[in-house]
């Protein structure tokens, strides 16, 4: 954890009452995920340090989002304070209960726990963005530096999003429930009370098929059994690759490969390792734009390192 982060931990963990001695790493991506074991007397905590970029609207939308979602019976990790902690490092600090480390949820806990947040009523008091398909994508493109994304690529995979948006907006979807906004599997936990939703700050309000779609690609770009994903298609009740003859699919599968390659892109980054995997997925991107797709693309979460390294 960097010195910043670290001395947000410790403002924010004061400030809240709680002892953030032996503080341990769960997760870093964008943002820090840190448990606290020894919180308060047989109460470890989980702390989530918010990037740099986060804004206290947002991450307060974040908080409201996953404890109305406590009081709805859709299990997820109770925030313990009730706003996030503004600290003197410029960094945002939530803190929800500690579900453990029982892994992320079945296919099938999966799905059922999709098709609880989806048939909730939109609520009334947490103003939820529309849908943006597209401006977080471009956004994350122009970041990136040319020595992971040369000029040519840098348009043509914008070029690719912005398509697909366009498409998106005449696209019949059905209508708009909240969304969990970015349902992959770092996003769930088996916790002792059964399986949770995690991590919100990417709720939305926009067509069910957008969370969907996360499902359906880890068998399309990822190779994944098809029998899980199956078993996800049961237990929420619809298969996005057939509903509507296919049509949000088509396109959320444009958007789910531009997503994926940033993924790529961006830990090419920091990791050498990554640009053989980067490079393999913008290709797939290219062939997308100019031939039927034809899945699974088996991508690699995990790319080996080169023999001699």
């Amino acid at each position: 954890m960097t010195s910043r982060a670290r001395a947000a931990l410790r403002q924010a963990a004061a400030a809240a009452g709680f002892n953030s001695e032996g503080a341990r790493t769960l997760q870093f991506h964008r943002n820090w995920v840190v448990r606290l074991p020894h919180a308060a007397p047989g109460c470890p905590v989980v702390a989530k340090i918010h990037e740099p970029r986060s804004t206290l609207t947002a991450v307060r939308r974040e908080v409201e989002v996953a404890a109305w979602l406590h009081r709805s019976g859709v299990r997820t990790a109770r925030p313990v304070v009730e706003r996030p902690t503004e600290t003197e490092a410029g960094l945002l600090v939530s803190f929800t209960d500690d579900l453990g480390d029982g892994g992320p949820a079945s296919s099938e806990d999966l799905g059922r726990l999709l098709a609880n947040l989806h048939k909730l009523p939109l609520p009334s008091r947490i103003v939820l963005p529309d849908l943006d398909v597209t401006g977080n994508l471009l956004s994350r493109i122009s970041r990136l530096p040319e020595s992971v994304l040369a000029p040519a690529d840098r348009h043509r995979l914008s070029t690719h999003v912005s398509a697909a948006g366009e498409q998106w907006q005449n696209t019949p979807c059905g209508n708009d429930v909240v969304l969990h906004g970015d349902l992959n599997t770092l996003n769930s936990v088996t916790s002792s009370t059964g399986p949770a939703l995690i991590d919100f700050e990417n709720v939305a309000k926009g067509p069910a098929a957008y969370d969907l779609a996360f499902q359906a690609w880890r068998r399309d770009g990822f190779g994944e059994n098809p029998a899980e994903y199956a078993s996800f298609c049961r237990a929420y009740g619809t298969d996005v690759t057939i509903d509507r003859q296919g049509a949000p699919y088509k396109v959320l599968a444009r958007l789910r490969a531009a997503a994926g390659t940033l993924i790529a892109l961006e830990a090419a980054v920091h990791d050498p390792v990554w640009r053989p995997e980067a490079e393999r997925r913008l290709n797939c991107v290219r062939t997308q734009n100019t031939n039927p797709a034809r899945h699974p693309w088996n991508w690699n979460t995990h790319p080996a390192k080169p023999k001699g390294t």
